[in-house]
Formats: C-alpha cells, sequence, structure tokens
C-alpha cells in the first residue's frame, strides 16, 4: 500500500482542513484547504455508498446512503455499516503504523 500525507504545494504544510461540499444530484465532494495559508490543496469526489464517520454512529451513515441515493436491504445495513466500520478502524491503523515507518507523521 502506498500512503502519502497530503501537502500543501504553497507553503509546504501538511495541517489541512476538509470541507465537505453536497449538491442535489451531484457526488458529495470535499475540498481540501491548507489551514495554514489557507489556499485551496485538492478536491475530492466520493463515491456512491455513503461516507463513514467515526463517532457519528450507523444513524449518520444511513443519512449519507439516504444522500447518494442508493439504499439498500436493510438486512444488509446494519451488516454494511458493522463492516465498513471495522475496515476503516483497521487500515486506518494500519496507515498511521506506514506513516510512522516512513517518517511522515507530524
Amino acid at each position: 500500500m502506498e500512503v502519502h500525507r497530503q501537502t500543501c504545494q504553497l507553503c509546504g504544510s501538511h495541517k489541512m482542513r476538509n470541507i465537505l461540499a453536497r449538491e442535489n444530484g451531484e457526488p458529495d465532494k470535499v475540498f481540501v484547504q491548507c489551514a495554514d495559508c489557507h489556499e485551496l490543496v485538492a478536491r475530492y469526489s466520493l463515491g456512491r455508498g455513503g461516507y463513514f464517520h467515526a463517532h457519528k454512529g450507523f444513524e449518520s451513515y444511513l443519512r449519507s446512503m439516504s444522500r447518494s441515493g442508493e439504499m439498500m436491504s436493510s438486512k444488509n445495513i446494519q451488516a454494511d455499516y458493522q463492516a465498513i466500520e471495522e475496515a476503516a478502524r483497521f487500515r486506518f491503523k494500519e496507515i498511521m503504523r506506514i506513516l510512522a515507518e516512513e517518517n511522515k507523521e507530524d
């Protein structure tokens, strides 16, 4: 796995602010702003299927699914959420380990 920290191309800072933008009929977008010089660093378009938001719980996941227009069987929603939560936490730990090994932490 390749892991990178977002870096501002203008000032070199690793301090970022994620701004979530929602527009009807469009995929959610994340605009990344440098927290130091306040310039735009990047823009990401989120894929279908909602998003996992740590510490917000299942209801937040359901709202994101509803906004994305993608609904699935209620039998699968809870299981999918639990799988996403587990995978996200596992992947985050793995990414943080790699960043530490490559000296890319603050």
